[in-house]
């Protein structure tokens, strides 16, 4: 793992209309600290070495991601694209305002399903996709 952005695998089934295990294609992620030029490299080593066969969505918690540039940006797209061509995507949650304002401005919204919190987001891939 990286030491300025911490990637954990969330594996505990979520309260509400998506309470119970997650399906086995999706891969649920939360990330926290900065994701910055000095370790966004590094964090997608991270996810590349959690994500299994298998997985062909992941939900990406933002909720704990204080700080992102241009080049974790430009990583989430590359995580994006091997999700893709997985025939699956990637599902961002939780975007802090400042985020949220660069991905709305630069049009990145669109390339995402974007959702508000973790559950909408695991809402959002349950209503989109079936097991694989």
């Amino acid at each position: 793992m990286t030491a300025a952005v911490v990637l954990t695998p969330v594996s505990t089934p979520l309260a509400g209309p998506v309470a119970g295990p997650l399906a086995d294609h999706v891969l649920v992620v939360a990330l926290a600290g900065a994701l910055d030029y000095t370790n966004a490299e590094l964090l997608r080593t991270d996810v590349e070495g959690v994500l299994g066969e298998g997985h062909s969505e992941l939900v990406l918690d933002l909720s704990g991601l204080d700080f992102c540039d241009s080049t974790g940006i430009r990583i989430l797209l590359a995580v994006r694209k091997l999700l893709q061509e997985r025939d699956g995507a990637v599902t961002l949650a939780g975007m802090n305002a400042r985020l949220a304002r660069i991905f709305r401005i630069t049009g990145l919204v669109n390339a995402f399903t974007v959702a508000p919190g973790l559950a909408e987001a695991v809402d959002a891939v349950a209503a989109r996709s079936t097991p694989r």
